[in-house]
């Protein structure tokens, strides 16, 4: 299975924190502790809710993998 990578654009498997299982968003870094920042832009702006967390990488599915060159 391949590793969550920046830049690439996942879904979370369940609820964590502010976002609900399901929310989508893309990675924003990776820390060396299994950890991803994300940005859940399927999250709504306007309810004040913090729509970057950093979340268990084994709580995230790929969706679509980041262009690599």
């Amino acid at each position: 299975m391949r590793k969550v990578a920046e830049f690439d654009l996942v879904e979370l498997r369940e609820d964590f924190e502010t976002a609900p299982a399901g929310a989508t968003g893309g990675v924003l870094d990776i820390f060396e502790n299994d950890m991803a920042m994300v940005e859940f832009t399927s999250m709504p702006a306007d309810l004040g809710l913090d729509r970057i967390l950093v979340v268990p990488t084994d709580r995230l599915r790929i969706v679509e993998p980041a262009r690599r060159h």
